[in-house]
């Protein structure tokens, strides 16, 4: 039997995105099902009964041979990881949620692993439909085993706690704020993640070149290079910018509070599956930039990625015309994937 349900993932902190995504979707299937339980891989602790801090995660893979079969639901990106899930999760039947698609356009034997796992999960969800195409040609999958959902909850009322005096302060120093977010600041082989750089480029372009009274929160959960860090404020400090950033490490507030503040929030990623935070922003009524890089809500306004001018000059046709976005998501996901939990333990 396959009773036991565990969601493998991040509790928050890190700021919104697929963190918040797993305690939310957590919290609804565990009041709809009390075996369906959370494992925290993060390194922040949790404060809720029904989700475990792994301390481990060798020994949690390294166990899975020896414990009661169960349905693993992983949130994870990480190559490594799931190449060792494959070889020790044998005996459990798994399902993977899909959050990057740069883990589908792997070469060599990252691409023969991903190959190897994605054919031996029982259901992969996904939020984009053109996803289908590429899993099935690159990869061989079932198109019986795909299921294409957004992985977006809406925040709980009771989730509330408001932002700090130091946001709230800075939000009512200038005409404008906007806001952004990386999960891990850091370049890799394709270049500036999370869009820092252009996140930069865009601040120059606003109140340099156009004068415009605007500032920049930006929230980042981890420092995956200092280096890029510091090479970033030196650049922000010659540009004369260092007033209008207001750049936060590990903060433990509320993404969604912090983008319902602002009056604009801006996406600036070179890779996203579907990227949570644009419709946390959008759900609060703040309109958002994202780049083009996948398949985005039809309320967002979209730019080719890595064109800063394109950037700046749509960020500044939202942020004069002051309008507020109104969004509704689809609310049925939590019953779509008890579903995909109930046709598996059959």
């Amino acid at each position: 039997m396959y009773d036991i349900v565990e969601i493998w993932g991040i509790y928050p902190p890190p700021l919104g995105g697929i963190s918040v995504y797993c305690k939310r979707l957590t919290d609804i299937l565990h009041g709809m099902d009390s075996l369906v339980t959370m494992k925290n891989f993060g390194r922040s602790r949790s404060d809720c009964a029904y989700v475990k801090d792994v301390r481990s995660a060798f020994w949690e893979l390294f166990r899975l041979p020896f414990i009661k079969r169960r349905i693993i639901h992983v949130q994870f990106r990480n190559r490594l990881f799931l190449s060792a899930l494959f070889f020790t999760g044998w005996k459990h039947k798994i399902v993977i949620t899909l959050h990057n698609r740069k883990m589908l356009l792997q070469d060599g034997w990252r691409g023969r692993m991903m190959r190897l796992f994605l054919n031996r999960v029982d259901m992969v969800i996904f939020n984009d439909p053109s996803f289908a195409e590429l899993l099935n040609t690159r990869f061989g999958t079932d198109l019986s085993k795909m299921t294409v959902l957004p992985t977006f909850l809406p925040p709980a009322e009771a989730e509330k706690r408001g932002v700090t005096p130091e946001i709230d302060n800075f939000c009512q120093k200038y005409r404008y704020t906007i806001s952004s977010n990386a999960s891990i600041l850091i370049k890799n082989v394709y270049g500036d993640v999370y869009g820092f750089d252009q996140l930069i480029g865009l601040m120059d372009i606003l109140v340099n070149r156009n004068g415009m009274d605007a500032g920049m929160i930006f929230l980042v959960s981890e420092v995956g290079d200092e280096e890029f860090l510091e090479e970033g404020i030196r650049r922000i400090e010659s540009l004369g910018l260092k007033e209008r950033f207001l750049i936060l490490v590990g903060s433990d507030v509320n993404g969604y509070e912090v983008w319902e503040r602002t009056d604009l929030f801006v996406r600036a990623t070179s890779t996203d599956m579907e990227g949570i935070s644009v419709k946390e922003a959008l759900f609060s009524g703040t309109p958002a930039i994202a780049s083009d890089v996948c398949s985005r809500p039809y309320e967002a306004v979209l730019y080719h990625c890595g064109n800063i001018e394109e950037l700046a000059g749509k960020s500044m046709e939202i942020l004069e015309s002051g309008k507020r976005v109104v969004y509704e998501p689809r609310r049925d996901v939590p019953l779509r994937i008890m579903d995909i939990y109930e046709s598996i333990r059959r």
